[in-house]
């Protein structure tokens, strides 16, 4: 179930990137850009986890853990779109 949910929020993180910067009718300035870059990110570490993928190392699985991508990805997009 939390990889559906990991699948689901990147998702839809992926769609708000593609339409919203678009929607805002501007270009991004450089540390928007910097800020959108961690969104994507997120956006991949999530789509890894949903996909199913399983790492060797332990540190690894930790770090990709939903416990830790859903918050992040959360911080991430909040401060990109409140910028």
């Amino acid at each position: 179930m939390a990889r559906l949910g990991s699948l689901l929020l990147g998702g839809g993180l992926a769609l708000a990137l593609l339409f919203l910067p678009a929607a805002r009718g501007r270009e991004l300035t450089a540390s928007e850009h910097g800020l959108m870059t961690l969104v994507l990110l997120a956006v991949c570490a999530l789509f890894v986890h949903g996909s199913g993928f399983r790492f060797r190392a332990r540190w690894a699985g930790r770090l990709f853990s939903p416990w830790l991508l859903w918050p992040a990805a959360a911080v991430a997009a909040t401060v990109f779109w409140a910028h």
